[in-house]
């Protein structure tokens, strides 16, 4: 037996029932939703894609185009990444929304926003602790090495030199000793500050461990310019310390190694840097020396 065309066909307020659930489920996620014709003029949008770009919501009403939306938002990061197509859309205050497109049947798509900024947020976080030292909030050994390396590339085909300086704390032991650990962690935060203001901003201060740090010198002139920089940083970090009211006063051996007359690998160069630095150690502590000064 069959069907008539209104046992078929939904009532009215069956379709309107239908409709009526669906906008809320729309309006419900998460996620930005905004429907477009076949022209690209918007025929829906959900709140949480107006919400997303506040302060222009309001605009997202029926028949604009994506392009006017767009260019309303007045975002020049965002317009930048809207028009290459789906992917991140990356806000100038820093928010990032993931902009995927599906195109429907009639000629018309449908464009899904979803926002990655915490997920970004915590990625950056991670790569940052895994190249920076917990305590000064400095380059670690990992990140200092991989700026080396980077830094040797450009020197070789640019033909210019660099610097790697080791630093040792001198009585730095007795400051643990005396003074408890936590003083010990404050000097050191303190020896951080003082040698990045000893150098310039292109240059790369480090922690290596412990009670060592290093240095990278960019495009350096010459042995004598580098010789100012490491006694520079001799007698910084020979004033005294305060320390939660206390006085500590330390002190530092430095070695010194210049690409390519000491070494042509990071490698090389941190380890000519540190012989230099022992050097000082054994002669008395407390100044530097360069690595070709060292005998053999």
């Amino acid at each position: 037996m069959a069907l008539s065309e209104s046992e078929i066909a939904p009532s009215p307020e069956h379709a309107r029932r239908q409709q009526s659930a669906l906008s809320t489920v729309l309006e419900r996620l998460h996620d930005g939703i905004a429907l477009f014709d076949g022209e690209d003029r918007l025929v829906f949008a959900n709140g949480a894609c107006r919400k997303i770009f506040a302060p222009i919501g309001a605009a997202f009403c029926e028949g604009k185009s994506f392009r006017e939306l767009m260019s309303l938002a007045g975002d020049n990061n965002l317009l930048a990444d809207a028009f290459v197509g789906p992917g991140e859309l990356e806000f100038s205050e820093g928010r990032v929304f993931l902009m995927r497109e599906s195109p429907l049947a009639d000629g018309g798509l449908v464009r899904t926003f979803t926002d990655l900024t915490e997920y970004r947020r915590a990625e950056a976080q991670m790569v940052y602790q895994a190249s920076h030292d917990d305590l000064t909030g400095l380059p670690n050994r990992t990140l200092f090495l991989d700026r080396v390396d980077a830094a040797l590339r450009l020197s070789a085909r640019s033909n210019s030199r660099l610097a790697i300086l080791f630093i040792d704390l001198d009585g730095f032991k007795a400051v643990n000793d005396t003074l408890g650990h936590e003083a010990g962690d404050i000097v050191l935060k303190q020896v951080g500050v003082r040698l990045e203001a000893r150098v310039r901003a292109s240059d790369t201060v480090a922690r290596f461990g412990g009670d060592e740090f290093v240095v990278l010198l960019l495009e350096v002139s010459n042995e004598d310019d580098v010789g100012k920089v490491a006694q520079s940083i001799v007698d910084e970090l020979a004033r005294p310390f305060s320390v939660k009211g206390e006085t500590a006063v330390i002190g530092a051996s430095v070695g010194v190694a210049i690409y390519p007359g000491d070494g042509g690998t990071g490698g090389d160069l941190v380890r000519r840097a540190d012989q230099a630095m022992y050097a000082v150690k054994h002669a008395g502590k407390r100044g530097y020396k360069h690595a070709a000064a060292l005998p053999g």
